[in-house]
């Protein structure tokens, strides 16, 4: 008889997120080594290049979908704003995309406002129900309500667990790597969010090469939903 498949080792996610304005460093972001994701912004001058290129070399794409937040800080092109009634998010999530095409599916780009609220993330997840997308909560907020909302729209849902680069010092990222490191050895698996910060790249562009040498599989998001049914996530 066949030997039953073995359990999957350590598994780790990398998101990039905030690419679409800087068409250097996107690229630079998506020629780093390894399985990454890469989470574009919608309506910036690079927006859509960077998907298709990404897309292109078999990477991973992901719309990064600004959402209103508490502190009031401008969402660029195609935000989804607290005041919108339900057509103009319906008609904006549409526009965006659009403009960032081969998207597997979303996270949300600030948002601590608009992720807690009920009708627009109802909204947000049939919208992603109808294209077969999954949803990343990026936890902007301790009291989003996406997550649990996406589940009850049968929407595949991830949470992130660390943010690489608040501080762009490769002390900082270094750090926060091994935090997400200590998580992955706790539950299996574990998701970091990043930017195409210089910093970021040049220790990722290091880093990442030696997972391979420790066992570490680098995976997408929809990879790990697709070895991880039905999902046990962590709170």
């Amino acid at each position: 008889m066949p030997a039953a498949d073995a359990a999957p080792g350590p598994r780790m996610v990398i998101i990039i997120d905030d690419l679409g304005n800087n068409r250097r460093l996107g690229e630079a972001a998506i020629d780093l080594p390894g399985n990454l994701t890469f989470s574009i912004l919608p309506g910036l001058a690079y927006s859509t290049a960077l998907a298709e290129r990404a897309h292109a070399e078999g990477r991973e794409v992901m719309l990064h979908m600004p959402m209103a937040n508490h502190s009031r800080f401008p969402l660029g092109p195609m935000g989804l704003e607290a005041h919108m009634t339900a057509n103009e998010w319906q008609e904006t999530l549409d526009e965006a995309l659009a403009d960032v095409p081969h998207a597997a599916g979303l996270n949300n780009h600030m948002g601590s406002l608009l992720t807690e609220r009920e009708e627009p993330m109802g909204l947000v997840m049939e919208t992603l129900s109808e294209h077969n997308l999954y949803f990343i909560d990026s936890l902007t907020s301790a009291r989003s309500i996406a997550y649990q909302t996406a589940r009850q729209h049968d929407v595949p849902a991830l949470k992130r667990h660390v943010f690489l680069d608040h501080e762009q010092t490769d002390a900082f990222i270094s750090g926060q790597f091994e935090q997400a490191l200590a998580i992955m050895e706790q539950q299996g698996w574990v998701i970091m969010i990043g930017h195409p910060y210089p910093e970021t790249i040049d220790f990722l562009d290091w880093i990442l090469p030696l997972l391979d040498e420790v066992g570490v599989e680098l995976v997408t998001p929809s990879e790990l939903i697709r070895t991880q049914q039905p999902l046990t996530l962590a709170d």
